[in-house]
């Protein structure tokens, strides 16, 4: 009976919490992942890319750490990093090893742009053109500049150029630009004014020129010393602030179109940027050749060869407008994305995404994960927080000190049967066996009126054999 209760009990609890909850996922954020819980729910992710390479007989899986294994398994990795191109020595020196050994392939995406912004930018629209009420619109308006807010965040920690050791990133564009007409081996596959392509910072090939303005700009040394040269040989002027007809002083005004050119601090990454451009040998400079551009030769997709490489290559995306969820669900994008995906080789695709580079190890030895640390990766870390709930509801429901009090039944004192039962355990406790013939006798004589039953006639032979001391 209790247990029947109890299993009712625990399903009554999970149905209700089924029904006030549902079984529908919420828009997930999560930026350039390719796998897991998040990854088919989120316009920034790269899920539905893998999924394409799947289809197309590619065998895929996710990248976690860099590791001598890793290098020898890899065939391809596609990086979609969560940051602008400030990456860490290590983590590009192992990628250098790797396409060193020939026959590798790098997909690199870009960070300047936002998928999710575009996403409430399409739903503004749509929300503008359809019979809704005027918050839609307004809610989805906010939620785009909230992503684009956090785009400009991530911005405003870079210079105008950042350096790969593939090619230099040019981030000196104004705003963002919608893409509506291209050239290059890919563009007569589509219809760029059907696409959603975007651009604002885009990849810059290498030359002789561009290294030597690229180790320039970022060589502290050589920018401290023509700062004191130009301060130095400087004649200071006075010169009187511009007035107005009434004799005040004329507001200042910034011409719109330029920027203003704030001082900047020197970091980490710029030394880091110089040993990149540095470690480039002149006799071996990166080339890069153009898939896809703008009219004014702003690559969107571009090859990256270099001797060394051995038939290596390095696929540069300006951004990830190219191959993210909400684009592939875009016809024209999704050709492009096929296109991409043609260039990959059949086995060992890694994904590889994050804010941070990934951990570079020397051994194998915390590739994979051990005992309880399996609970943390897909899908067991999704499916272990559910079971964990589900055990804490099956202990509420079994356990009696958890639950409601519950009252034992009353035991009835009209049975006879108990009467029987309590004047047996009396007679027991005499220790008196006589005695206990003599009452039943008296029982039989007197209740049952029966002074011919056996039971009747044990009084006289028990009292001749001695008396009790219970006798009364």
């Amino acid at each position: 009976m209790y247990p029947l209760r109890n299993f009712v009990f625990l399903a009554g609890i999970c149905f209700a919490l089924l029904f006030l909850t549902g079984c529908r996922r919420s828009l997930s954020t999560q930026y350039g992942l390719s796998e897991g819980f998040d990854a088919p729910n989120s316009p920034d992710s790269v899920f539905l890319f893998r999924n394409l390479c799947n289809e197309n007989d590619h065998t895929t899986l996710e990248v976690k750490s860099f590791s001598p294994s890793a290098m020898e398994k890899l065939k391809a990795i596609v990086w979609t990093p969560d940051a602008f191109e400030l990456h860490q020595p290590e983590t590009l020196e192992w990628i250098e090893r790797w396409l060193a050994m020939g026959d590798r392939t790098l997909v690199y995406v870009g960070r300047d742009f936002s998928p999710m912004a575009d996403y409430w930018s399409q739903s503004a629209e749509a929300f503008s053109n359809e019979e809704t009420s005027e918050q839609d619109a307004l809610f989805a308006l906010e939620q785009q500049a909230l992503e684009l807010a956090k785009l400009e965040q991530l911005r405003s920690r870079i210079r105008p150029k950042t350096a790969t050791p593939w090619c230099l990133f040019d981030h000196s564009g104004g705003i963002e630009e919608r893409v509506l007409k291209v050239k290059g081996p890919w563009a007569d596959s589509i219809d760029p004014s059907k696409a959603r392509l975007f651009l604002r910072s885009h990849p810059i090939g290498y030359t002789k020129k561009i290294l030597a303005s690229a180790k320039k700009e970022f060589d502290r040394e050589a920018e401290d010393t023509s700062t004191k040269a130009v301060t130095s040989t400087a004649k200071p002027t006075k010169q009187k602030p511009p007035t107005m007809p009434n004799g005040l002083p004329a507001p200042i005004s910034i011409p719109t179109g330029t920027a203003v050119d704030y001082d900047f601090k020197w970091q980490t990454s710029d030394a880091n940027m110089l040993k990149y451009v540095n470690g480039i040998p002149a006799t071996d400079i990166p080339k890069m050749k153009s898939r896809l551009t703008t009219v004014d030769d702003k690559p969107l997709i571009a090859e990256v060869t270099k001797k060394s490489w051995k038939n290596s290559k390095v696929l540069v995306l300006s951004n990830s407008s190219l191959i993210s969820n909400l684009s592939l669900t875009n016809y024209e994008n999704l050709t492009i994305a096929k296109n991409l995906v043609d260039e990959l080789p059949r086995t060992n695709i890694g994904f590889l995404s994050g804010s941070q580079d990934p951990i570079v190890r020397s051994d194998d030895s915390s590739d994979q994960q051990k005992g309880f640390e399996m609970l943390t990766i897909w899908p067991l870390n999704v499916v272990s927080i559910h079971a964990v709930f589900l055990g804490m509801l099956v202990l509420l429901a079994l356990f009696p000190i958890f639950g409601r009090a519950k009252q034992l039944p009353k035991k009835s004192t009209r049975e006879f049967g108990q009467h029987i039962e309590a004047v047996g355990a009396l007679l027991y406790k005499s220790q008196d066996r006589f005695y206990a013939l003599a009452t039943i006798a008296e029982y039989f004589r007197n209740v049952r009126k029966e002074p011919t039953s056996t039971w009747a006639k044990i009084e006289p032979v028990a009292q001749n054999e001695g008396k009790s001391p219970f006798k009364t």
